[in-house]
């Protein structure tokens, strides 16, 4: 990964710096008839340079951190809201005693809001899901298994969502207890 030119420039700077208040200073000590003051002052204007260049260059740094840490809370934050809107219009369709074409064109649309933000993972699931849901809103009736197999493949969306939001964070095992712990709720909640 190459360093930013910024980065390069401040690096190249402070050697050049370093190097030629060396050769000064030096050349100040050689020399018998610079007075003493002379020498401290400028050891002096080198330090203060230094410090200078070494203060800016850990300041941008933080500055840099900063700017990432607050384009990460409201890249999640925007998530948060695709992914809560995704189940709530799902849950609307899926509510409805019937489901019509403007449902197949909510879901095709939905598709392409969570496009934006979504990791592989939930753009596979949802896509699982839907392919399932045209299937299923074809026939003249959807029958209890429909909608159980449906309820599971919305589940799978969920989990992924969860993984995508705190993958980070929580451990492999964790993420299969959260997955046992659904798909063991979507059993006892089965439709018959």
């Amino acid at each position: 990964m190459r360093p930013p030119v910024r980065q390069v420039i401040l690096f190249v700077s402070t050697a050049v710096i370093t190097v030629s208040g060396y050769l000064l200073v030096r050349s100040i000590l050689e020399s018998k008839g610079a007075a003493s003051i002379t020498f401290e002052l400028y050891a002096a204007l080198l330090g203060v340079i230094l410090t200078a260049l070494i203060t800016f260059a850990l300041l941008s740094k933080q500055t840099q951190a900063e700017l990432n840490k607050e384009e990460s809370i409201k890249f999640l934050d925007l998530k948060i809201s695709v992914y809560t809107e995704l189940i709530n219009q799902v849950q609307d369709i899926m509510t409805k005693a019937e489901i019509t074409d403007i449902d197949m064109i909510e879901i095709r649309l939905l598709n392409q809001k969570i496009t934006y933000v979504a990791s592989v993972d939930v753009l596979e699931a949802f896509n699982r899901f839907a392919d399932a849901f045209a299937r299923k809103a074809r026939k003249e009736k959807i029958t209890d298994n429909d909608m159980d197999d449906l309820l599971l493949r919305l589940s799978d969306v969920s989990l992924a969502v969860r993984e995508d939001l705190l993958s980070s964070r929580e451990s492999k095992e964790i993420r299969e207890k959260v997955r046992e712990r659904l798909l063991s709720s979507n059993k006892y909640l089965d439709l018959e």
